[in-house]
């Protein structure tokens, strides 16, 4: 069997559906019309799958489009804390324009030693959002709040990553892209529809048939033996770069210094 196989951040996308339509948001959910919701049954396997083929992760990612609008998200919450002492953290990523509803809430307060909900503040319906903020400190779960509108924003708001534009750039540069990547350099890894990639941009472009699906660049979870799964990620874990580098405009995360955007504003 292969050395054990350890992956800084998983990130997991039961619902590509939001209530919002940011005009930035970083994977393109409100542009194109594919917005599936995963089965709790898949979503079970997939995880299974998952902690089959890796041994751990510092961080376990809920994110999407928007978590909550999920009907089966508490009981997906239960499935991931089957496998608790495979992350050391479990984040819950919204944007607190939703209630958390008592069943949800129960959850997170049964597992509140490794949860943390991120919550991204529009300044769209804000009593919801100061209704929720004052629910997770009054039952001592831990958040970061990102405020994500009028002056002093996080990060001074978000980056343009562009639509999925081929630019023609050379290995080198492509290269150079990847490397410099805050996604990358955080050690993100993105698993949908069976697929696990280095980058959301690049499984939802191949999702949506905008970037062309390249076995050198992402991991079939359920294809081969479990030797070569593991195998095929440990590859992955070493590339330096992938096509979906290519259908970026270069520009990275919320921790680098590109040029920043207004971010949250609605089509």
């Amino acid at each position: 069997m292969s050395d054990n196989i350890h992956l800084p951040v998983i990130n997991l996308c039961p619902t590509m559906r939001c209530n919002l339509k940011c005009s930035l948001c970083g994977v393109l959910v409100p542009q194109y019309e594919y917005r599936p919701h995963m089965s709790l049954e898949d979503f079970s396997v997939m995880l299974k799958t998952i902690f089959q083929i890796i041994d751990s992760t510092g961080k376990l990612q809920l994110t999407g489009g928007e978590p909550l609008i999920h009907p089966e998200l508490p009981e997906m919450i239960k499935e991931c804390f089957q496998y608790q002492e495979k992350f050391e953290h479990f984040l819950l990523i919204t944007n607190c324009t939703i209630p958390i509803k008592s069943e949800l809430m129960e959850i997170l307060i049964n597992n509140k030693k490794k949860i943390l909900v991120h919550v991204s503040d529009y300044g769209i319906k804000q009593n919801i959002i100061n209704e929720t903020l004052n629910l997770l400190k009054d039952n001592d779960i831990a958040f970061k709040y990102y405020k994500y509108f009028g002056n002093d924003q996080y990060a001074d708001g978000w980056v343009d990553q562009g639509d999925f534009v081929v630019h023609g750039r050379q290995e080198k540069e492509l290269i150079q892209i990847f490397l410099r990547c805050t996604h990358v350099k955080r050690g993100s890894w993105y698993v949908r529809g069976g697929q696990m990639h280095r980058c959301g941009r690049s499984i939802r472009g191949t999702e949506l048939s905008k970037i062309p699906l390249r076995q050198e660049d992402y991991l079939d979870i359920y294809a081969g033996s479990l030797e070569e799964r593991r195998e095929k990620l440990h590859k992955l874990m070493n590339v330096k770069m992938i096509l979906a580098c290519d259908y970026c405009n270069g520009l990275y995360g919320t921790e680098d210094k590109s040029k920043r955007c207004p971010a949250g504003e609605q089509l």
